[in-house]
């Protein structure tokens, strides 16, 4: 039988992280408020913060570029590690199905060379430096990155800022990019897990923004060409969609200089910041579609997904503690009791229209298996989780009232919330995602409070308006393996 098992040392790094959250008595100098680009909407007092957030607040400053470009800096004086990134509010906001993936096919044919620095040099030079420049692209926005040793950075700035303002786009560096995009696609297509990732987009993002992929589709990038993606940069990357994170051991004053002197010159093509993405529906039948995978051999895999709260909805680590109750239940039911599956689990992501997922990785059982998730989602319904102590278990299951697993639970997510925070560049990425979904660089210091905030009703609450939602299957897997899976069963999630 499964149980929670929570470490010594993760129940004390955990609640020391939650204690900081709670406040205490201890005295702390007022922050000095903060204001400027990239800092909007109401902010608890001094007073409503906890330690962690006042001295992430100190660690805040904010300025803006000529251009108008914002810029939000924390500084970090414990890591020698200093990390850039230029975000570009787009993404698959910004594009189209027919264009899907364009955005990333040109950071990274920029980030292959510009007009004074070729592949050649600007491969030597991180070489030399062990340093790193990366694109990536998601739905809401992209980002052009630069993680250096402190001592590097003067000298590589301005290699990152010629390839955003002066980019090569030569022939050979797109071709490279395109092939690789394309050969990336065609290994998720042929890996079944990540194919039915794919089928089950297409289905529940349909008529949605995020249709238009950020890595792009068979179709988009069969149709890609260079001319399509400078096309992009010229009437897309544009000063009035982009602003800056930056994170280390920066002079903030320093740092303007710099950047004012690189970047501070990238046009403003008024291109406009694009609209965000209307929520997911959450009423209406779940549906189930089925595909058909020959190469899996009596093997079917499933996943469902369901609208879920975005990071600014009061709901959102509610849902989030919920879902790791119900994602341990889902193992402990499905894996350990049925051995119907190689690995259930269930989460929920953070987009500005944010979507879960219940996933059934691998099961040979697929014409039972939604029973099982069933049941799983039943107990948890009734206020029943899996137990957080095997001397404490309710009957012969490892079971516990969700009121008395709440606290180790709320534990173990934020240490593994701030264990994924131990980069500087992972904290430019909350930053930026604080920026994309709530429109302020602050609101990731307050996530340690919310997490400890959140009460048992409040679970059984989230958990209930997941139970409600509308819920797209999608099943992938051998002829044999899918045909007997009875589709009514995926009406709706939960005891029918």
């Amino acid at each position: 039988m499964r149980y929670i098992k929570l470490s010594a040392v993760l129940f004390v790094a955990a609640g020391l992280v939650l204690a900081a959250c709670a406040g205490g008595p201890r005295a702390a100098a007022a922050p000095a408020p903060l204001s400027g680009p990239l800092v909007a909407g109401t902010f608890p007092s001094e007073a409503e913060l906890s330690p962690f957030a006042r001295e992430g607040l100190r660690s805040l400053a904010t300025f803006s570029l000529p251009n108008g470009i914002p810029v939000v800096v924390r500084r970090n004086d414990a890591s020698a590690v200093r990390h850039l990134s230029l975000v570009i509010r787009g993404g698959s906001l910004a594009a189209r199905p027919e264009n899907a993936g364009y955005e990333l096919l040109a950071l990274r044919t920029m980030a292959r060379g510009s007009a004074d620095y070729p592949y050649e040099t600007i491969q030597a030079l991180l070489d030399e430096t062990s340093a790193a420049m990366g694109a990536s692209s998601a739905f809401e926005y992209s980002t052009y990155s630069l993680t250096a040793l402190d001592k590097h950075f003067e000298r590589l700035v301005p290699v990152w800022a010629d390839t955003l303002a002066r980019p090569a786009f030569a022939a050979e560096d797109f071709e490279q990019v395109l092939s690789e995009a394309k050969l990336a696609l065609k290994s998720k297509e042929q890996d079944p897990w990540q194919r039915t990732g794919l089928a089950l987009n297409a289905e529940f993002f349909a008529g949605h923004p995020y249709a238009a992929t950020p890595d792009g589709t068979k179709e988009s990038l069969a149709a890609a060409s260079l001319e399509a993606i400078k096309a992009w940069y010229a009437s897309s990357f544009s000063a009035d969609r982009i602003f800056v994170v930056a994170v280390g051991d920066f002079d903030a004053d320093g740092l303007k200089a710099t950047l004012a002197a690189t970047i501070g010159a990238i046009p403003d093509r008024k291109a406009g910041i694009p609209p965000a993405a209307a929520a997911f529906p959450a009423a209406g039948e779940g549906r189930l579609v089925k595909r058909e995978h020959a190469q899996s051999k009596g093997l079917a895999y499933l996943r469902g997904d369901f609208a879920a709260p975005s990071p600014k909805d009061p709901d959102f680590m509610a849902t989030n503690i919920a879902m790791k109750m119900f994602s341990d239940l889902l193992f402990n039911v499905v894996r350990d009791e049925h051995g119907a599956a190689y690995s259930p689990g269930s989460y929920i992501r953070a987009f500005g229209a944010n979507y879960g997922s219940v996933t059934i990785f691998k099961t040979t059982k697929a014409a039972a298996v939604k029973d099982y998730i069933d049941e799983a989602a039943g107990e948890l319904a009734a206020g029943r989780c899996l137990s957080v102590d095997p001397t404490r278990s309710e009957g012969s299951k490892p079971r516990m009232p969700v009121a008395e697993a709440l606290e180790s639970y709320k534990a173990q997510y934020a240490n593994d919330y701030f264990e994924k925070l131990q980069t500087n560049a992972a904290v430019a990425g909350l930053i930026a995602q604080s920026v994309a979904t709530t429109g302020d660089c602050r609101t990731w210091l307050l996530d340690g409070q919310r997490i400890q905030a959140v009460k048992a009703e409040d679970v059984q609450r989230a958990f209930k308006a997941t139970l409600a939602s509308r819920v797209v299957w999608v099943a992938l897997g051998s002829k044999d393996a899918i045909d007997p899976i009875d589709g009514g069963k995926f009406a709706r999630l939960g005891p029918r």
